[in-house]
Order: C-alpha cells, then sequence, then structure tokens
C-alpha cells in the first residue's frame, strides 16, 4: 500500500515506506480543456448550486470560472504539453530517510530561495538553496540547527527570513550569510513569517488547527515583542505596505481573517457561512485585489478547497469541486493567481490551480514516482518563471523536488515589479 506525501510538515510528515515496489519514474498531468471533470482528484457531488451569504458574495467555480481538469478525451495529458517540468530533484541523509522542499521565494530577475530538508514531520536537519538564473546551489546554514525550514519572507535579495517549523529559530540572510536572529529555547511551531524590512518582521506560531505554537512576535531590528490578542491567533499573513498587512488566522472552532492598518489587528466580516472553514493562506497583490485560500468543512475533516477574493469592497466566495488539502498561493503574471493542493484521495498526486477573472482557469495534477506532494509556489514577475516545491516518494525513501513552468505573460519595463516583500 502506498503511503502519502505531503511536503507541509505543519500538517502530515513525510510518511515513507521501504517495502514499496519501485516503478518508472512518470508524471501524469490532467491539464483543462472543453470535455468536463477528469477523475485525477476526489469530487464533490454534481448539482450543488451555489449559496450566498450575507457578507460574501458567492461565484459558482463551475459556471463563471469554468474550473476543468482532464483532457477532451478523460485521460491526462503528457507533462511537456501541459508545460511544466521537472526542475530539480534531491536527497538528503540516509537513503531511507524522506527529503522535501517547504518553502520557494523569488528575490530577484535570476535569484530565487528554496527551503525544506530531510524527514518533514520528524527529526530534520533544515536545508537551504539559491537559485543564481542557471542553477540551484546548497548555501550553508549556522551549524548545530534541526528542524525543517518550512516558510520565508524576503522585502529584497540581501534582506531573507526564514522559520523553522518545529526548530524555534528565525534565520536571516543580508547577502553573504545566514544568522540566527532568534533562537526560542520553548518546543512551539512557527507556521509564517512576514518580513517588511530588516527592522519590521512578524513571526506567526499558530496551526491552521487552532493550536498555539510560538504564537506572534514582532521584530523592530533591536528586540522582539510578542502580540497579544487576535494577533496571538495568525497562522501567515501577506503585506501591501507596514499599514496594510493582512492574515489568516485559526481557532478551533475555524479560521476567520485579520487586518493590520498599522496599529492594531482587526477580523474582517466575511460572513456566518465560512465561519468554520479552514483557510491557509493570504495573499494581498493590491488593497482591490486580495485571495484566501481554504478548506470548507466536511463530514470527515476537511471538505472542498474554496477561494475568497477581495476587490476593495466585497468579498467573493469562488468554490471549487476538489476535496484537496491546500496549500500556498502566487500571483501570475498572467492574471489570477497561482494556489497549490494535495489530493485527499488515493491517488497520491498533487494539484497546482490557476485562478483568474476573465481567462480559463486550469487545474493540473502531478504525480511523479510513487506519489507526489507540492507546498509553496512563487513567481518571478519579470521572467514568468513559476517554481513550486515539494517531494515525491521512492522505493526507499523520499525525494525533495522542484518544477517550473513559464507563465503566460511576463512583466514588462513599465510594470511594476514586486519580488518577496511589500511594494
Amino acid at each position: 500500500m502506498r503511503s502519502r506525501i505531503s511536503a507541509r510538515p505543519a500538517r502530515t510528515a513525510l510518511a515513507v515506506s521501504t517495502a514499496l515496489a519501485l516503478s518508472a519514474t512518470w508524471v501524469a498531468v490532467a491539464w483543462a480543456g472543453a470535455g468536463g471533470v477528469g477523475a485525477t482528484a476526489r469530487q464533490g457531488q454534481p448539482g450543488t448550486g451555489a449559496q450566498r451569504v450575507p457578507a460574501a458574495h458567492e461565484v459558482d467555480a463551475r459556471q463563471q470560472f469554468a474550473v476543468l481538469s482532464g483532457s477532451a478525451a478523460g485521460q491526462p495529458r503528457a507533462a511537456g504539453a501541459a508545460g511544466w517540468r521537472l526542475a530539480m530533484v534531491q536527497h538528503y541523509g540516509p537513503v531511507h530517510d524522506a527529503s522535501g522542499y517547504s518553502a520557494v521565494i523569488t528575490t530577484g530577475r535570476r535569484s530565487a530561495w528554496v527551503f525544506g530538508g530531510t524527514n518533514p514531520g520528524g527529526s530534520s536537519t533544515p536545508v537551504a538553496l539559491e537559485w543564481n538564473g542557471s542553477h540551484w546551489r546548497t548555501v550553508k546554514l549556522p551549524p548545530h540547527l534541526t528542524g525543517f525550514i518550512s516558510n520565508a519572507s524576503a522585502p529584497a535579495a540581501n534582506d531573507v527570513w526564514a522559520v523553522s517549523y518545529l526548530g524555534g529559530y528565525v534565520l536571516h540572510w543580508n547577502g553573504h550569510r545566514w544568522a540566527v536572529v532568534r533562537h526560542w529555547k520553548q518546543r512551539g511551531e512557527l507556521t509564517g513569517v512576514t518580513a517588511l524590512s530588516p527592522r519590521n518582521v512578524w513571526v506567526f506560531g499558530t496551526t491552521t488547527a487552532g493550536l498555539h505554537g510560538m504564537g506572534t512576535w514582532h521584530y523592530n531590528g533591536r528586540t522582539w515583542t510578542r502580540a497579544a490578542g487576535l494577533a496571538g491567533e495568525i497562522f501567515r499573513a501577506s503585506a501591501l505596505s507596514r499599514r496594510d498587512i493582512w492574515a489568516v488566522a485559526a481557532t478551533r472552532k475555524g479560521g476567520l481573517i485579520e487586518h493590520y492598518n498599522g496599529r492594531s489587528w482587526r477580523q474582517v466580516s466575511i460572513g456566518p457561512g465560512l465561519s468554520q472553514a479552514r483557510l491557509d493562506d493570504v495573499l494581498a497583490v493590491a488593497r482591490d485585489d486580495v485571495w484566501v485560500v481554504g478548506n470548507l468543512p466536511g463530514r470527515h475533516g476537511d471538505g472542498r478547497l474554496v477561494l475568497l477574493h477581495f476587490d476593495g469592497r466585497q468579498w467573493i466566495r469562488i468554490p471549487t469541486r476538489w476535496h484537496a488539502d491546500t496549500g500556498r498561493l502566487a500571483a501570475a503574471t498572467s492574471g489570477g493567481v497561482w494556489v497549490t493542493a494535495d489530493n485527499t484521495g488515493a491517488s497520491n498526486d498533487a494539484l497546482i490551480g490557476h485562478i483568474c477573472f476573465g481567462c480559463q482557469p486550469s487545474w493540473v495534477s502531478v504525480r511523479w514516482g510513487l506519489g507526489s506532494g507540492v507546498s509553496d509556489v512563487a513567481v518571478n514577475p519579470r521572467t514568468g518563471t513559476v517554481w513550486i516545491s515539494g517531494g515525491f516518494l521512492t522505493k526507499a525513501g523520499g525525494d525533495a523536488a522542484v518544477w517550473s513552468h513559464r507563465d503566460r505573460r511576463a512583466a514588462t519595463d513599465n510594470d511594476a515589479i514586486r519580488y518577496g516583500g511589500p511594494l
């Protein structure tokens, strides 16, 4: 029986069985087509119509957005036809250990970072690799660190921040070397980091299940201050400026959205219909362009994947058919957003979606080796390159992997370029 793989240590460990029979490495990609919905992800029951909630207008993704998967014949297409390729594969530690990449960010036209480690979800060693425009290279981290690096944020190429999920530390790259900025002695999760400058960094430590880990901390360049109240429930955030930060938070009863105006955090109303949803990521592109992704409640755990969009006046709810463990968001240069997810069915594949207004959305199902998991997604706005971090199962254990894709439209010299940090 094949083990499931997840590149997100905050959710499930990367479980690997050494008794797996090795099959030829392959990838199955289901690309959007006009022939209906393929069977690469477990779908909800058909015929469920849109339901309006008081504070969120809902758009039916099956009608206005036409979110479909599969070719006209209902068969997956080849990887090359979809435009995705396996860009890098690495294995760390003993041969039977699992490896995975969790976070990926872009920091310039020819620069990007990917982070992860060995044995995600368990006793692990962190790794960091830098893309220099032609290849990935391993960059030395401070000695004696343990724990998987799960999240990163970069206001500039010489100002990169990263946190370890269970290691209890915050790292900083100054353009020359990595250093430990804070290391907590007590155990607890760190689930997100949002950096605006070397003197304005937010670190979060609440899981999507609403369990308080390290809590929420703010760094002003000299001292760390723990934030109380609503801020303590934040899981991950996205900043437009130091006075305009959006966040997804979690309680034991469900997720919520918060906003920071430079002085305090406040909860944003999105309607009671989403009060029990689990919200996994938030992406603030502009004041009138904010995205949130998560899962609606289901009968046996997480339900369907759902997206929310704020246009500056109201929230629009965009349901999908997929029962998938949602991951991260990134702004697509061709418009809309990229979203990652792991299929919760038995097919051991990963999902990559492109959702947009006024264009043809698509969902891609990726399986490599004996099963794949994807985590983060990052886009280079100048070149249009899309990076996906994750890993896949092998006969012996699991390998870390990065996939890449060229977006349909890259930014021009007249466009405002935003790589990792706020405008």
